[in-house]
């Protein structure tokens, strides 16, 4: 039998084995029919809603916005009571749809200014006169400032709300914030902002729902000697009298959501390219007159053609700014004409960054600017589908990198940045389809919730095999009549499908189903299915993939099917006699299948260790990513035990031909970096020595640093690793003094110590933002997780800061689902089971917000952790010993 994963599907149906596999490729591609057959839809159980509107966390459908007009004031000084301020005033012009004598509109966090006793004011644009206010307070629980009414609103007349409003710029990340760095010795403040996916509230009065666009008119007052940026392109700028300051205004952006508005107050200056659309990419002075701005401009252009070549859609704004952020929470937002970036995804520095810098960079510019059509010209409706928006750009990320690096070959990346890591979590019963129902998705934090490995990864594998199995002249045929038939609206998924399916039918492409019911049991429903193809008798079947295999699922179809090891030991005899018959891919795939299937206990666990015996004669890349993604589960299982010093040494077995014929530099820098990292962590002595020479000679010469930029990252970790309090001071030093991506590097390897106290210093600093930036402070501990001796360490200070970081410090700023997937990875006992229980229970009561989901998916993979070392431990120890001697 051969055993594959129907995501890749196209990938492994090229493989051509001599007798083994004749007839594969027919059977993969005649099957389609049969494998989307199989796979059934789940639908979830509808909750109750509450009976007041205000409590309620959905909008009425009684107003719809057309624009807004808004004015905002932030203050880059403190007051006088230290506080960093905005003050501000809105202009809301809604039309009434259905008649109603209430007004429920999103405010948050917002110290309303009151007239006449009450916080809006209220006028008709029409033939009609408004009604008197009775009422306003703010309903804190649902986030609105509620509005009762003598009279009622008149469908389909026009009204005015104003408000005037008083916000705190906190370093919160989140609304209109205020982010800080430091120049030339001097503190420097911006005020910047994150809407999505629900902060325009926090901003000024708004209904802040995706469905409810509108068109935003931006004035920004500011501080003289400092530039204002948003959507729109600025047309005036003015001095306000008596004041030194400047206001400037903006021309009125597209109809759009809340979410995609964009503010930014900084003293920055950018680097410009204006020939179909204006360009600019904007960083600290620094950093632009360094030239660490011209790789973004120079690819952004290239970019933005090749999506609008691959919509048939022209760009629909007069400019593309983008903006490289000290502080930002998520690695960067798609506002439209506006986009915000971590420094390190937008600058580019040839001397410190390393290809894999550059690569990241080109992939995020494509993400975000994919969004300019895809999500920000056409809009979701609601977050219940944010996979769809998310898994596109994603999936479309790699297309446009490719168009701009097209030597990089960055298309195959999918299959171990996305296709590999969606299994990794789909395959557990605490997954979660790609689309919920509308109304299960309702909260902030559930709302947030859904930005998780399932939306973007398993969003943009599904994608993918949508392009290939109608063929991408058909697939982008489809998009190009849903985005010019939807253009400034929203839509649902089915919208597209049916888009996708008119282009089927014009080009009379043959589907075994059509479109919708074909991706409907992709969407509707978690998980992924085992494709069994027996290529001797041409029979199909599948079953549903899950890691623990005795987990029950309702509503699935599964069948015990019998194995045959026959396929695998041909493919195993034609890796060790000439693994470059396999292509590339399909090795990886390979690796990665085995170890999958070996997890579900469908396969045994030394069948999938078989299949990396041949890497000591492999020298590409995606092989060898695949099997040490693969062996990392064996390490975060078996580093606190008698298995961890076999697997060393077989590791260092496999890895040393590799370390030898990439130790000095190479081109293809991606295995250069694993060949050196594993061979140091795996304990090849030429290969530590050479590591901390290098760091020693930077230590001692600290204004030239010896270190390849591809090879930091490896080099710092092994070298703070193996050295003590002298090396952790210096690197703490030059991480101090370093910017974007340097400092990412240095940040990430003084999690390397094997000294415990300098570790528990370290995770002391993730509370100082004076030390860690709080858009850090996760990663930080993440990273002190992933290292044995940090694990234990970094799951105490969890706990005993639990309630402080999530009520108080981290709020906005801490990725709490990633902060708990990251320090539980390694839980493999009942000890840590029940640990885990308790801390769920200890803080029922103020909950884990984002972080929710990422509990529960913790419990489950730490009791399939304990069942699964029960099960193999002693097998994996027996042919590891063998196979290291």
């Amino acid at each position: 039998f051969f055993i594959i994963s129907i995501l890749v599907w196209r990938n492994m149906v090229r493989i051509h084995f001599s007798a083994m596999c004749v007839g594969c490729t027919f059977l993969g591609m005649a099957s389609l029919a049969t494998i989307v057959g199989l796979w059934t839809v789940q639908l979830l159980p509808s909750t109750g809603t509450p009976a007041e509107p205000w409590n309620e966390h959905r909008l009425p459908d009684t107003l719809v916005p057309d624009y807004y007009n808004i004015t905002l004031w932030p203050r880059l000084q403190p007051n006088i009571h230290g506080l960093f301020v905005f003050t501000g005033n809105s202009s809301l012009v809604f039309k009434c749809l259905r008649e109603t004598d209430l007004i429920l509109i999103h405010a948050n966090k917002l110290n309303l200014t009151s007239t006449d006793g009450y916080v809006a004011k209220l006028f008709a644009l029409g033939i009609s006169v408004a009604p008197s206010i009775q009422k306003t307070w703010m309903q804190e629980t649902t986030q609105y400032l509620v509005i009762q009414l003598k009279g009622k609103l008149k469908a389909g007349e026009l009204y005015e709300l104003y408000t005037e409003f008083v916000g705190e710029l906190a370093d919160d990340l989140a609304g209109f914030y205020r982010s800080e760095y430091e120049e030339n010795g001097e503190k420097k403040i911006v005020a910047t902002s994150q809407m999505h996916p629900t902060h325009a509230r926090k901003t000024f009065p708004c209904f802040d729902e995706p469905a409810m666009r509108a068109v935003f008119y931006i004035t920004l007052i500011h501080d003289r000697g400092t530039v204002a940026l948003s959507n729109g392109m600025e047309i005036a700028d003015t001095v306000l009298d008596g004041q030194p300051v400047t206001v400037t205004t903006f021309e009125p952006t597209k109809n759009m959501s809340s979410y995609l508005l964009a503010l930014v107050v900084s003293d920055y200056t950018n680097v410009t390219s204006a020939n179909d659309t204006l360009i600019r990419i904007w960083a600290r002075k620094k950093a632009i007159e360094d030239g660490h701005g011209d790789y973004a401009l120079n690819i952004t252009g290239p970019i933005l053609k090749f999506f609008e070549n691959y919509y048939s859609v022209p760009y629909p704004l007069s400019k593309s700014d983008q903006i490289a952020l000290p502080d930002f929470y998520f690695g960067a937002m798609e506002n439209w004409g506006l986009v915000t970036y971590r420094e390190t995804n937008l600058l580019y520095d040839p001397v410190i960054s390393s290809n894999a810098n550059k690569e990241r960079t080109a992939t995020i510019i494509a993400h975000e600017l994919a969004h300019m059509w895809f999500g920000n010209l056409v809009t979701l409706k609601w977050w219940n589908e944010v996979w769809l928006n998310e898994g596109f750009a994603s999936y479309v990320s790699y297309l446009g990198a490719d168009f701009a690096e097209p030597s990089w070959n960055v298309k195959d990346l999918i299959i171990l940045k996305d296709v590999h890591r969606a299994f990794a979590v789909d395959a557990l019963a605490s997954s979660h389809p790609l689309s919920s129902k509308e109304e299960d998705i309702i909260k902030p934090e559930q709302i947030t919730e859904q930005f998780d490995t399932v939306s973007y990864s398993k969003g943009a594998s599904v994608l993918r095999m949508l392009s290939d199995f109608l063929t991408e002249p058909v697939f982008v045929q489809g998009l190009n009549t849903y985005l010019t038939t939807f253009a400034y609206q929203n839509t649902v998924g089915e919208d597209l499908w049916n888009h996708l399916q008119t282009a089927v039918d014009k080009t009379g492409t043959v589907l075994p189903l059509s479109v919708k019911e074909i991706m409907d049991r992709w969407v509707l429903q978690m998980g992924f299915p085992v494709v069994i193809i027996n290529t001797t008798t041409g029979q199909v079947s599948q079953m549903h993939f899950l890691l623990d295999p005795e987990t029950t699922l309702e509503s699935y179809l599964s069948r015990l099917v019998n194995y045959d090891t026959e396929n695998w030991e041909r493919l195993l005899n034609q890796l060790t006699e000439n693994h470059e018959v396999i292509p590339v891919i399909n090795r990886a795939q390979i690796v990665d299948d085995a170890f999958n299937l070996a997890r579900a206990k469908i396969i045994p666990v030394t069948l999938a260790l078989k299949t990396t015996k041949y890497l000591s004669k492999e020298r590409d890349y995606m092989p060898w990513q695949s099997a040490l993604n693969n062996l990392d589960y064996f390490y975060l299982m078996f580093t606190q035990t008698e298995v961890y010093e076999f697997l060393q040494n077989y590791t260092r077995k496999q890895v040393t031909p590799l370390f030898e014929h990439f130790k000095t530099i190479t081109e293809d820098w991606y295995n250069q970096v694993n060949a050196i990292r594993f061979a140091c962590s795996t304990g090849v002595d030429e290969c530590q020595n050479l590591t901390t020479s290098w760091y020693r000679q930077w230590m001692d010469q600290t204004n030239h640093n010896p270190i390849h930029p591809n090879l930091r990252s490896t080099v710092y970790c092994s070298a703070i690793a193996s050295g003590g309090g002298d090396e952790w001071d210096f690197g703490w030093l030059m991480f101090k003094n370093a910017i974007g991506i340097e400092a990412d590097k240095l940040m990430s390897a003084l999690a390397c110590a094997k000294d415990t106290k300098l570790l528990e210093r370290y995770l002391g600093y993730t509370l100082d933002a004076s030390m860690i930036r709080k858009q850090d402070a996760s990663s930080v501990i993440v990273y002190i997780a992933s290292n044995p001796d940090g694990q234990t360490l970094a799951w105490d200070f969890v706990r005993r800061n639990w309630v402080y970081m999530f009520t108080e410090y981290g709020v906005g700023s801490f990725n709490f689902a990633s902060l708990i997937s990251g320090i539980t990875k390694t839980f493999s006992t009942e000890s840590e089971l029940e640990q885990l229980l308790q801390f769920k229970s200890d803080n029922s009561e103020i909950g884990f917000g984002s972080g929710t989901a990422a509990l529960e998916q913790a419990i489950e993979k730490t009791k399939a952790n304990i069942k699964w070392v029960a099960e193999n431990q002693r097998e994996i120890t027996d042919w590891l010993m063998a196979e290291s001697a």
